[in-house]
Order: C-alpha cells, then sequence, then structure tokens
C-alpha cells in the first residue's frame, strides 16, 4: 500500500461569490451531515460580498462606529470583515478522528496559509500575541473557529485584493485597522485569486492527509438544505 492509499477523502467546494448568510447556513447543514455521517470532511472556498461578523469573545466599542448592521455568530474571536478580494475558507471536520486537538487543528490552518503565502513570494508567519497569520507589513489573514461536538466550522480569511479601507470602519479583532495588509499591498499587483486557492488546496492536502474531491453544490443543496433547518446546530 502506498502512501497516497493511507490518506483520508474529503470534500472541497468551491463556490465563487455567495452572500455570508447563505454559506453560514450550507456550513450548518454540512455540520449536521458530518456529525451523523453523510458528510466528508469538507473544504469550503468563498468570496463575499462585503459584511461584519461578530464573534463570540466581540466587543462593542471594536465596531460602534458601523454603518450597517453586523452578524452575530458562533465563532471564537472579536470583529471582523469580509469582502471582495478576499479568500475565505470554512472548515466542517469531524475533529474526533484527528485527536480531538483544538490547539493543533488551529495550528494547521494558518500553516496552509503561510505555506501557500510562500510560494507567491510573500514571508509570513504566526503572530507572536495574537492569532492569524502575519507579515512584516501587518496581519494577512484571520481566523475564528468554532466547534460543536468536535465538528468544526468557521475558518479562516485570506487578504489577497481586498481593499484595507474596508476594514477601517471596525477594530479587526480589537486591534487598529491599521494592522491589517494584503497580498496585493505587499507585492504591488493584485493576486490570481484562484491560482492562490489552488496552491492552498494543496497546502491543506499535506497537512491534514486527506484527499479533497471537488463536490458540487447542486450535487448536495437538498441535503443541506434539509439538514440547515432552522440555521441552528
Amino acid at each position: 500500500m502506498t502512501a497516497a492509499d493511507n490518506k483520508l477523502n474529503g470534500w472541497v467546494l468551491e463556490l465563487g461569490k455567495v452572500d455570508y448568510r447563505q454559506v453560514l447556513g450550507w456550513q450548518q447543514g454540512l455540520v449536521k451531515m458530518r456529525r451523523e455521517g453523510m458528510a466528508r470532511d469538507t473544504l469550503i472556498f468563498v468570496e463575499h460580498p462585503p459584511v461584519v461578523t461578530i464573534g463570540r469573545d466581540g466587543h462593542r466599542e471594536n465596531y460602534c462606529n458601523l454603518k450597517i448592521e453586523p452578524i452575530h455568530i458562533d465563532r471564537g474571536g472579536d470583529v471582523t470583515y469580509h469582502g471582495p478580494g478576499q479568500l475565505v475558507v470554512y472548515f466542517v471536520f469531524n475533529l474526533t478522528r484527528r485527536g480531538r486537538d483544538l490547539h493543533l487543528f488551529m495550528l494547521q490552518i494558518q500553516n496552509g496559509i503561510i505555506g501557500a503565502m510562500k510560494q507567491i513570494g510573500i514571508d509570513s508567519r504566526l503572530g507572536d500575541e495574537h492569532t492569524g497569520v502575519w507579515t512584516d507589513r501587518g496581519k494577512i489573514a484571520s481566523i475564528g473557529v468554532a466547534v460543536k461536538n468536535w465538528i468544526s466550522f468557521h475558518g479562516a480569511a485570506v487578504n489577497l485584493n481586498t481593499n484595507l479601507k474596508d476594514f477601517e470602519q471596525i477594530k479587526p479583532c480589537g486591534l487598529s485597522a491599521e494592522i491589517m495588509t494584503s497580498a496585493q499591498s505587499i507585492l504591488g499587483k493584485k493576486v490570481d485569486m484562484d491560482g492562490f486557492r489552488k496552491l492552498l488546496l494543496k497546502e491543506y492536502t499535506k497537512i491534514f492527509d486527506t484527499t479533497f474531491y471537488s463536490v458540487a453544490l447542486d450535487e448536495l443543496a437538498e441535503d443541506i438544505e434539509s439538514q440547515a433547518g432552522g440555521y441552528t446546530i
């Protein structure tokens, strides 16, 4: 048996640009399916229209200047922004099968981004005091996950071609908006988002020792919607 034969099998959904609430509902449906053995560990790649989300550790002073209504969600972390040019990755994984080690899981998520960044010419690293992926120019990726019954959801937001001015309406993760950076800002040119997504998928294939097979959303839509129910887990 070869090393490839020993790999786990998972799914990857590549959604394009989709509204945040819609994808949140799909995540919740997949969490139930994963818990009941009806789905495999799943990566979701997506880009969102502009939205601000507040995690369990959200502090009002970090988003008091917002002119739009934020979405309160059940993940770790404070306030963050999602928008065009940002690649978001969600992880619906059964962590019981991966040792129930949340610290390791968070490290793996961040290391995947660091590895993909290196391949496009950006040196990045773990934060010294704060989670996420950092460069000498600032924070380039934010991490916020949730776990219920050892099934994970939510994930990471990677600033590729993000308009950094959009962060100025909040204090991202309780920090000054000026700490945020993007691949485009560092490289001085736009990044091929689809190309970066492919690099990141390869990194996660290695890191999680899993072959992720592409699955079309319409193949799962009915099951996801029925499992999502009232969008509660």
